[in-house]
Order: C-alpha cells, then structure tokens, then sequence
C-alpha cells in the first residue's frame, strides 16, 4: 500500500458521509475519546450546537468556546444532526 493509499483510507475511515456532502468527520483522538464535527464540505462550515454552520476556523484560531461548539462525541453528532433536519429552518 503506497502512502497515498493509505491516506485515502485513514480519511474514509475517520469521515462518514450523512447526507449529500454532509460528513461526520474525526477532528481528534485522544485516550479520553473522540471528538467529531458535522462538517459541510462544500461550503468548509460545521454545524454548532445552536444548529447554525459557521466557518471551520484554521488550528491556530480554534479557542475552548470554539472546540465546545462544534466538537462532540460520535452519538451525540449524529444526533445533533437528526435534530438539525427535523427542526432547524432551511434557507
């Protein structure tokens, strides 16, 4: 498996596709658990828990109040998302 390949594996195996090109997708592994976002790849915005998409900002600009917004457990992501089609106001 050349390097590239294997690229392209670690990125289908950290990335789900929900919707159209709505992905859940691995931001971080640490030993305390996983943190996702629901990343709209056309447009490089993530949805926050106030079910609004806002910019995925560059590393060097993330603050806590940041990472708190749109970094959540898997369950909780998928979920968020559900709710998001249910109830957020398409525009």
């Amino acid at each position: 498996m050349t390097d590239e390949d294997k690229i392209t594996w670690f990125d289908k195996a950290v990335k789900f596709q929900i919707e159209g090109l709505i992905f859940v997708v691995m931001k971080s592994r640490k030993s305390s658990g996983c943190s996702w976002a629901i990343e709209d790849i056309t447009s490089g915005k993530v949805l926050n828990s106030n079910m609004e998409w806002e910019m995925e900002l560059p590393k060097s600009q993330r603050n806590e109040a940041y990472l708190i917004r749109t970094r959540f457990d898997l369950e909780t992501a998928i979920n968020m998302y559900e709710q998001y089609k249910m109830f957020a106001v398409q525009v």
